[in-house]
């Protein structure tokens, strides 16, 4: 979602300060301003956003600008509030720094308009660190804790759910970025589930399980307005919010599911020291276990047999089934991990045990990361301040069926009216803050990738 935008459905926006700030200018860009773009991603570590500006006194080379400076500002919004204690009205996620400027160019009245990019301090930080440090006996939470406050000083809070397990690490000159999120495939939470994610957003950053995102209350509901009748369509009220458009960017992709291991995996683990070579399976109806939380209740494939042609294959490893593949879920072989581990890893003393656990882990994370993307949708809506990634919000999307009437005015089959494979909980995993001047007046809308990983209903085959 990186793409600027040219018109927005948006809410009334009030830009307090807009500053460039240089080591030799503070320059006001409220005059010249004419678009910016705040992103969150579930699936990263900082902040970033541009800013396009209709520049008529060549700031590049007046203030200059050299990639050292930073925009410091802040926006408030009219829009919907939210019980949630975090944001509130205001927008203000700290200083952004200038990383580059792309798509200069001059217009005919000797004004030229250009796009600055920038990161945030979190980030800029991470750069300019690494970390060689050893950990023993500790837990992943303590860890991550110690490296955020110890290297990523950048005034945001930090939201760390706690783990299970006493760990010994290694960081080798490691980023704290790449340290950070390499120990959230080692965490697991206090249910034993390994989905922790690492990422910033406004104010916040956060080490935190997919499992405890799921588990909150919707924060909001959306609808997508029918446009056949709009009679029919739910009014809007407090807490429902019509979306101006929804788009769907995925709804299955066998052929990648397959190969990533979504559906069925196996993993190889290799002994060192004593020789030992042993294997685990896992397929996805264990992630949906009922101690495992989702965004809904079924799993996004059948159950049934599906018969596919396997031919036999060597393998080294011992086998504690050998199933050929009754079920999409079954076919393990389609996705084969080989890890090494040894219970002298890290240990002092002869006697010292230590167990990485990795037959755990690796594939049931695997299972639950990536089956949050199995159907995704891109929705934009006007501006509501409070909402952030890691959110979850309910959508009723309308299905595309023709309304029968028993009589007239009179809907025979409102359920139908829902479509019930799309509509459901959603995660926000990516969000794009946008304000843009319209028409004299900044006016400010969202657009966000949500994903769902299971269906609110078993599908039903047959049925008209």
């Amino acid at each position: 979602m990186s793409e600027t935008n040219k018109n927005i459905s948006g809410s009334d926006v009030t830009i307090e300060f807009l500053e460039l700030v240089s080591p030799f200018y503070t320059f006001d860009l409220q005059p010249y301003f004419i678009e910016m773009n705040i992103y969150e991603d579930l699936y990263s570590p900082s902040l970033t956003m541009d800013i396009v500006l209709n520049d008529s006194v060549n700031l590049p080379q007046k203030v200059p600008i050299l990639g050292e400076e930073y925009l410091n500002f802040s926006f408030a919004s009219k829009s919907i509030g939210g019980d949630t204690g975090i944001g509130g009205d205001e927008i203000n996620p700290g200083y952004m720094y200038v990383t580059s400027i792309t798509d200069r160019h001059i217009t005919k009245d000797k004004q030229q308009v250009y796009i600055l990019h920038l990161t945030s301090e979190q980030s800029i930080i991470n750069y300019n660190t690494s970390i060689s440090r050893s950990f023993r006996g500790k837990l992943i939470s303590e860890i991550a804790e110690t490296l955020l406050n110890d290297y990523i000083d950048s005034g945001n809070d930090f939201v760390i759910e706690q783990t299970d397990g006493l760990e010994h690490v290694v960081i080798p000159n490691w980023k704290p970025f790449k340290a950070i999120n390499w120990l959230t495939k080692l965490a697991v939470n206090t249910k034993n589930i390994p989905s922790f994610l690492f990422w910033e957003s406004i104010g916040v950053t956060y080490f935190k399980s997919v499992e405890t995102l799921l588990e909150q209350e919707s924060k909001h509901k959306f609808i997508l307005k029918p446009t056949t009748d709009d009679k029919a369509a739910v009014a809007t009220a407090s807490g429902i919010t019509p979306l101006t458009s929804l788009e769907i960017i995925n709804q299955f992709d066998i052929p990648h599911n397959i190969t990533i291991g979504l559906y069925s995996s196996k993993l190889i683990t290799h002994d060192i020291v004593r020789k030992k070579i042993e294997q685990t399976t896992y397929g996805l109806n264990q992630a949906f276990g009922s101690e495992i939380a989702h965004t809904d209740e079924f799993m996004p494939i059948s159950s049934e047999d599906t018969y596919y042609e396997v031919a036999d294959r060597q393998n080294y490893a011992p086998q504690k089934n050998n199933v050929e593949g009754e079920n999409i879920q079954s076919f393990f072989d389609s996705n084969i991990r080989l890890k090494t581990k040894h219970d002298k890893l890290y240990c002092k003393n002869v006697s010292d045990l230590y167990d990485n656990n990795v037959e755990n882990i690796l594939l049931k994370r695997n299972a639950l990361i990536n089956g949050l993307n199995q159907i995704k949708l891109q929705i934009t809506f006007s501006g509501i301040s409070f909402l952030r990634v890691g959110f979850t919000v309910d959508i009723d999307v309308p299905s595309p069926e023709v309304v029968i009437e028993e009589k007239a005015g009179e809907v025979k089959n409102k359920e139908e009216m829902v479509d019930k494979m799309l509509s459901g909980t959603y995660l926000i995993t990516a969000l794009k803050h946008s304000v843009i001047m319209q028409d004299g007046k900044p006016q400010y809308g969202m657009t966000a990738e949500v994903t769902k990983d299971g269906l609110g209903d078993v599908p039903a085959y047959g049925e008209k």
